[in-house]
């Protein structure tokens, strides 16, 4: 009953602390999602960060767990699975996508933020630095022309997050749409946190 007891007190935390207008946290199935937020360039630009000067935004695969490695793995082929597939997001059929490639430094941007809500215990698009997704991939200097960034939290597995976002319109138009190249995912997991498992993954194209 961990997770159900606290959604209400994760809700309020969200309605008070995220810059999205209206960003909710909805439950599906074991786990709860925001709201899929995509960007164009020029959001963001004027938030000073970078790697240098915020140790959030250090990058680096060392000391990451293996584990949570494999996760991510696993929802980059489930991700691609689904694309090549074909879904149906909120009743609009989608055609079948070319696959995604891993960058690391979206990677990079997603892992920190995942951390960050770990760390932190909270569920938001918005770090706990006030960064927005924009912010955390432009400090991963990633040079991008599209993006995009699903978060989720309490789903102890890549099957169950990536069945969580396929099942929400804006989620699943992340997934499937033509416009992005690239992805990268970031899962961390903290068992003093409300939700235990925090899950970031940035689509973009260069």
């Amino acid at each position: 009953m961990k997770h159900l007891s606290r959604l209400f007190l994760c809700t309020a935390l969200c309605a008070v602390a995220c810059d999205a207008d209206d960003e909710t946290v909805t439950r599906v199935g074991d786990g709860v999602i925001g709201v899929g937020v995509e960007a164009t360039p020029g959001v963001g630009d004027d938030f000073d960060i970078t790697a240098a000067s915020d140790p959030v935004f250090a990058c680096s695969d060392g000391g990451w767990s293996t584990a949570w490695a494999n996760l991510e793995s696993q929802v980059v082929t489930l991700v691609n699975q689904k694309r090549a597939a074909g879904a149906t997001c909120g009743g609009v059929a989608k055609p079948a996508v070319p696959a995604l490639t891993v960058d690391t430094k979206l990677r990079c941007a997603a892992r920190n933020h995942s951390k960050d809500m770990a760390t932190n215990n909270f569920m938001s698009h918005t770090g706990s630095n006030g960064s927005t997704f924009v912010d955390r991939i432009n400090a991963a200097n990633y040079v991008w022309t599209a993006a995009a960034e699903n978060v989720a939290a309490g789903y102890a597995t890549a099957a169950a997050v990536v069945a969580g976002w396929m099942s929400s319109t804006g989620h699943c138009n992340n997934i499937m749409s033509s416009t992005y190249k690239q992805l990268g995912v970031g899962y961390a997991y903290n068992v003093n946190a409300t939700y235990d498992h925090y899950w970031t993954i940035d689509f973009a194209k260069p």
